[in-house]
């Protein structure tokens, strides 16, 4: 059966309940128009075959008896009736003639039926609880447990952010993180950081800025760092490796030649030749310098927040306070090569 225009998706998609409808309606008023020619067809029929009768019954000739024509009279009588019986009643269909279409609207229409079982049910179950006699006080042991389980706070994140603040004072409160106040003594000058550099000159030390074009546009967004190699005339690079920190830790953005030295980053050179470095006196706080073993460094700061053998070293620990940040890297024979001391 094609489907009219009302039948087909429009553009807002395909509705199935606005389909059932409009199925469902076109499918009835085309079985009601077939309905509606079936009984013109019975009408025809039966006024054809009564015409056939008269005339059949008109060769036989007028001079018959009475009785015949009273009998062709009650005959038309019924005859008509029969026909508007026939009318009247409405076409039976076979069970099988159903259409889809028609299932789906008496299942629509059809009324939910209701279990009396299913009633029944749930009345005695509303009537039970009152029926039943009162219950008997717990006593104030039984009743303690359930007291306890409403009473039991609900977590929250707050014992997170505690258990954070109590972690964070107990790096402070560590041996030795106290004593991260910025100050150290370098190549016999008592530094604090940050440091205000006078002409990139600190004492004998020059720095230059190290992958930057034109360090007076340039310009560091909050976090970022540049670093800048130190020289000095009375050391070599196979004595010492010496790098300077400038780190923007503002919220805006400021130039880098507005910057103050922020951290030092130093390691032990090789030497030349065969002989010992010769290395720029160092003092970190708690009295630590080249060559301090792994077990001084443990004793005065314990545990650190990060370790581990970086950098070919065989330890190498960090520890912060919040404020600064101070690096030790070393090796087992020879100690302390490599420190570094920094704003955090």
């Amino acid at each position: 059966m094609t489907l009219s225009a009302d039948l087909r998706p429009d553009s807002d998609g395909w509705s199935v309940i606005r389909f059932k409808k409009l199925f469902i309606r076109e499918v009835y008023m085309k079985k009601l128009n077939w309905t509606k020619n079936r009984k013109i067809r019975l009408m025809t029929r039966t006024a054809a075959a009564l015409l056939v009768f008269l005339l059949a019954a008109g060769l036989t000739g007028c001079g018959g008896s009475k009785k015949e024509e009273q009998q062709t009279v009650t005959e038309q009588p019924a005859a008509e009736e029969a026909a508007a019986t026939e009318e009247k009643e409405p076409v039976a269909e076979a069970p099988g003639d159903q259409t889809e279409a028609e299932e789906l609207k008496a299942e629509e229409t059809k009324p939910e039926e209701v279990k009396p079982e299913e009633v029944t049910t749930e009345e005695v179950k509303t009537e039970e609880p009152a029926q039943q006699a009162p219950e008997k006080p717990q006593s104030a042991e039984e009743a303690k447990p359930e007291a306890e389980s409403i009473q039991k706070p609900v977590p929250t994140e707050e014992p997170k952010k505690e258990e954070k603040e109590e972690e964070k004072k107990k790096k402070a409160s560590a041996p030795g993180l106290d004593l991260l106040d910025g100050v150290m003594t370098f190549d016999g000058m008592e530094v604090e950081f940050p440091i205000e550099l006078s002409g990139m000159k600190l004492g004998n030390w020059k720095i230059e800025y190290q992958n930057v074009d034109d360090p007076d546009s340039k310009v560091l967004a909050p976090g970022e760092i540049v670093t800048g190699v130190m020289t000095n005339s009375a050391y070599t690079e196979d004595d010492v490796t010496a790098i300077a920190e400038f780190g923007n830790y503002s919220n805006e953005e400021v130039s880098l030649t507005d910057l103050p030295m922020t951290g030092i980053y130093l390691t032990k050179g090789k030497g030349k030749d065969g002989n010992e470095p010769k290395l720029p006196e160092v003092v970190m706080p708690g009295g630590l310098t080249w060559g301090s073993t792994e077990a001084e460094v443990r004793e005065l700061f314990g545990e650190a927040s990060l370790s581990g053998t970086f950098f070919d070293k065989d330890f190498d620990f960090m520890y912060e306070n919040g404020d600064y940040m101070v690096e030790f890297g070393g090796m087992n024979d020879t100690g302390l090569e490599y420190i570094v001391y920094c704003v955090e």
